[in-house]
């Protein structure tokens, strides 16, 4: 369901609606047109597949779920989708995901917000006979028989080399990250530093975290901007990243403090195009629902399972290349 932002941002930039629906419409019929399941449509026994949104990112879990509808429609499968208000977190999550194992599911596709909750998961489903398929995660886990992932290091040393070209190999940075443990979050910022020890005048001088009220990463972005004078931050979230801008803003810092973030929100694409975020590392969370829900579907038929992830891309974005098609099929959440 759209928010109130959403709306607002579609009424005042119509581009972001164009753009979303027609390319929904296109992408839809590209992944339909490519199945990687081997699995002829039509021809599986009817099943329920449960899909587990993201914690604290309602745009991205929107974004899983059309592509798994895409897939689930193609297939016959009943899709069950959870989602989560931004104040509920991982116990929440696990319990809509162990209600699923209870409701009859044949499968679930979740990206977990913790290692805890893929663990406690993959034990129950695993003892009903129900397979999980990971998104957005590469964990190792018993009881996970499939995944779908980006290379999280990769993407940090994308974000970092970013801010570096952004002010000019030297200067001050600081890093906003998260105030729950996250292994791929941690591999995000491993791969931040690693690209900015390349650079010998560039300094990591502050860090900050925060959740995902507004609020709190404003005043956490607040904080840290206060402590020490800084040319440019990378937010590993999107909440983060608002709450970044807001503090940029109203400093009247917007534009010369560079910023670099991870996410493809609607409110993060207009604060590309109007200049305040400079750079987005973007996933396509359309395509972690498809074939999510094609891995699911191959498993459901007795297919085995590479036993690696499947590695999914990700870019760097600005505003003069956000509208490049191949662009566009990796920022918008096709949001309807």
């Amino acid at each position: 369901m759209r928010n109130s932002y959403l709306d607002k941002a579609y009424r005042s930039k119509p581009w972001l609606r164009l753009a979303a629906a027609a390319l929904a419409v296109l992408w839809i019929v590209a992944l339909a047109g490519c199945s990687s399941s081997d699995i002829e449509p039509g021809k599986l026994e009817p099943h329920a597949i449960g899909l587990i949104a993201p914690v604290h990112a309602e745009e991205q879990g929107d974004a899983m779920r059309l592509g798994a509808e895409a897939a689930a429609k193609e297939y016959g499968i009943q899709l069950r989708y959870a989602s989560f208000k931004p104040s509920e977190d991982a116990g929440e999550q696990l319990a809509a995901a162990l209600r699923m194992t209870e409701e009859g599911v044949s499968a679930i596709l979740i990206d977990p917000a913790n290692g805890q909750v893929l663990e406690e998961l993959a034990a129950v489903a695993s003892a009903k006979g129900i397979p999980v398929v990971a998104l957005n995660d590469e964990q190792v886990v018993k009881g996970v028989q499939g995944a779908i992932t980006v290379d999280h290091v990769e993407a940090g040393r994308q974000a970092g080399e970013a801010l570096a070209k952004l002010i000019g190999g030297q200067g001050s940075v600081a890093i906003m990250g998260s105030d729950r443990s996250d292994p791929d979050l941690e591999l995000r910022e491993a791969g931040i530093r690693e690209s900015l020890a390349q650079h010998s005048s560039i300094r990591i001088v502050e860090n900050a975290s925060c959740g995902n009220l507004r609020d709190a990463c404003w005043n956490a972005a607040k904080g840290m901007l206060d402590a020490s004078p800084i040319d440019g931050a990378i937010a590993l979230e999107s909440g983060a990243s608002l709450g970044l801008a807001d503090e940029a803003k109203r400093r009247g810092e917007a534009g010369s403090l560079k910023i670099v973030a991870f996410g493809t929100q609607v409110e993060q694409l207009s604060l590309l195009q109007d200049g305040v975020i400079h750079q987005l590392v973007v996933q396509n969370d359309f395509s972690f629902g498809y074939i999510g829900l094609e891995q699911a579907v191959a498993l459901l038929a007795g297919k085995e399972t590479t036993g690696h992830p499947t590695m999914l891309e990700t870019r760097v974005v600005n505003a003069d290349n956000m509208f490049w098609m191949n662009n566009q099929k990796l920022l918008f959440p096709f949001v309807q």
